[in-house]
C-alpha cells in the first residue's frame, strides 16, 4: 500500500515546512479580527514547536525560522513587512531554542 498525501506530509520534512508557513498564515487570518497580537503569537508557536517533534535538529532550525518569518512579519508587524529590530531578534532566538529543544529530545537522532 502507498502512503497517502496526508501520510507523507505528516512525516516529511517538506510538509512540516509547508504546514508552519501556511498554518502559520491560516492562525493569523484567522485570529486578525480578535485583534489580539499574543493569542495569534502564541498559536503560531505551538504549532511551530508541534511540527518540529520527530524532525532533526537542521530541519527543526529550519522550519524555527518560517515559523519566525511568520511571527515577524504577520504579527509583530503587518502584512508581512519584516522588521529586524532587538524584538525580532529576541522573538527569533527563542523560537530557535524552543523548536531545537524539541527536536533535540524527539527527533531523528534520538531514536
Amino acid at each position: 500500500m502507498q502512503p497517502t498525501l496526508l501520510r507523507w506530509s505528516g512525516r516529511s520534512f517538506a510538509g512540516r515546512l509547508f504546514l508552519s508557513l501556511w498554518g502559520g498564515l491560516a492562525i493569523i487570518d484567522v485570529t486578525r479580527p480578535t485583534g489580539s497580537r499574543l493569542l495569534a503569537g502564541a498559536l503560531v508557536a505551538v504549532l511551530v514547536g508541534c511540527c518540529a517533534v520527530g524532525q532533526s535538529v537542521p530541519a527543526a532550525a529550519a522550519i524555527a525560522t518560517t515559523g519566525w518569518l511568520v511571527l515577524d512579519g504577520f504579527v509583530q508587524h503587518q502584512y508581512g513587512q519584516l522588521g529586524f529590530g532587538p524584538t525580532s531578534w529576541g522573538i527569533l532566538v527563542a523560537v530557535l531554542v524552543v523548536v531545537v529543544t524539541v527536536a533535540m529530545r524527539t527527533g531523528i537522532d534520538k531514536r
